[in-house]
This record gives C-alpha cells, structure tokens and sequence, in this order.
C-alpha cells in the first residue's frame, strides 16, 4: 500500500516554524514516524487504516476530513516538529554525525533545544487529547474508534494522551463507551 501521510510537507512549512529551504525527505520521514508513533494510537488500528486507505484512494469522507482538519492535523503537525527536530538538526554521513552551520545563524545550545521539544510536546499532547475528545464524544459516528481490532498488532486508541506522569485519573472510566467493563479492566491491569 503507497504511503498515505495525512499532512504534507508544505503543510509543515507553512504552518510550523520549519524553514522552508529543508528537504522535504526529512520532513516526510517525520510525519510517516509521528503518524505511526502518535496518530495511530489516537485513532486506533481500525480507524487509523480506514483514513490511510481513504487518503490512497482520494476519497476521504466527510467525517474523516472533519477528524483529519479540524483535530489530526493540528496535533500532528506538533509531533512532526517534537520527532523531526533531531533530524533537522543532525545530518549522518560515512564519516561522522554533523550539524551544518552558516555564516548567517548560530547553533542552539542543547538546553535549547530539550526546552523547544518539550514546548512541541506539550502542544501535541494537548491537540492529541483533543481529538481523542472529539472521538469520545462522537463515538457512535466513528464506530471503528471502539472497534480498533483483536490482532496481537492492534493498537486499541489511547483515552489519554498526557504522558507527564502527573494524571492519575482514569480517563477510560470517566465515558460510557460501548465496551464492556471487562474489557476495560484488561486494558487496565
């Protein structure tokens, strides 16, 4: 299957602080990464592959549009910067890693650099808990959302998409999903 990215290169560009002038190849090795590291888990499997066969086909529907514009883009575009930013910065070649530097810029300084992807972090978590919102609350339109698949590779959607340590509720008991509470607590414990 051809390679579905559910945003484009120049997407990046012209809604993130990348330059420009970056290659495109970087780019979109980072949105394939955060797509299948970030997105997925919002979506789930299920739901994740419908879009990406709709993208391929040039047939997205009307819902899937409105979960891509509306909710998807705006927290991937985030979690290509967060991923991307390494890779930006960093070049391998047959000789070493290397950072290129110009007459006219200056590198960060690596405290920088963690504090910048900490920022892209918590924007992403905060577009991504967003759309998962916006799934909850239309459950019954986006059937596969619940429905993610049983396969040992399925990833079952995430209902939380904070990661700083610090939420210790239980965001999947807080909605009436139609899952049963058996299959809750599995996932739970």
């Amino acid at each position: 299957m051809a390679q579905a990215l559910f945003i484009s290169e120049q997407f990046i560009k012209e809604n993130t602080p990348i330059d420009g002038n970056v290659d495109d190849k970087y780019i979109t090795t980072s949105i394939s990464d955060a797509q299948k590291m970030h997105i997925r888990p919002i979506t789930g499997t299920a739901l994740y592959n419908e879009i990406s066969t709709q993208i391929v086909n040039g047939s997205v529907s009307v819902l899937n549009q409105t979960l891509l514009n509306e909710y998807l883009q705006d927290a991937l575009k985030y979690w290509v910067l967060y991923e991307g930013l390494d890779i930006f910065q960093y070049k391998i070649t047959n000789k070493a890693v290397v950072t290129k530097k110009s007459d006219d810029s200056s590198p960060v300084d690596t405290v920088d650099i963690v504090r910048l992807k900490d920022s892209f972090k918590d924007k992403a978590e905060f577009f991504s808990q967003l759309a998962t919102k916006y799934l909850l609350a239309n459950v019954i339109l986006y059937p596969l959302f619940t429905n993610a698949g049983v396969t040992l590779d399925t990833i079952q959607p995430n209902y939380n998409n904070y990661t700083t340590g610090w939420n210790l509720d239980d965001m999947k008991s807080n909605y009436n999903l139609p899952v049963s509470p058996k299959k809750i607590n599995e996932n739970n414990g």
